[in-house]
């Protein structure tokens, strides 16, 4: 069976034919292509063949309804992936990449934020030395006074 011939089109009858329907057809098609009325014919084996997987599935009540839902799930399969696409894991995983950038700078803004907040004097001490233009003079020496005695 090939992707777009079903058993139905093997045997040329509708999805809602009846089992006589089925068995009329195939009854015809195997007169037509029945190897001893096309001797030496190839293709005669090849599509007899066919036609009798065919109607092997069709006339059995339950193997046909398990054909026809392995069918109309063949069909959605076919439909699916033009809607799937967007959701694809290997296309979807920019968005993780956007978040943790995100996240990363949001980090690194707060913890600047917090930390020139929290050390000011830090900051400020490096910076004062180079705002001085004067060196800073030593205490002048203190004589105490001596007791008397």
């Amino acid at each position: 069976m090939g992707a777009s011939a079903t058993y139905y089109d093997i045997l040329r009858v509708s999805r809602r034919a009846a089992p006589e329907g089925v068995r009329a057809a195939y009854r015809k098609l195997a007169q037509k292509y029945h190897p001893d009325k096309l001797p030496g014919n190839a293709d005669a084996v090849r599509i007899m063949a066919m036609l009798n997987e065919a109607y092997g599935v069709l006339s059995d009540a339950e193997r046909r309804a398990h054909y026809d839902r392995r069918i109309a799930d063949e069909r959605m399969q076919r439909t699916l992936p033009g809607r799937i696409a967007a959701a694809d894991v290997p296309t979807a995983a920019w968005p993780w990449y956007l978040l943790f950038a995100t996240v990363a700078f949001a980090a690194a803004a707060v913890g600047t934020v917090v930390y020139k907040a929290v050390v000011p004097g830090v900051a400020v001490a490096v910076a004062a030395p180079q705002a001085r233009t004067a060196a800073p003079q030593p205490p002048a020496a203190v004589t105490l006074p001596s007791k008397p005695d």
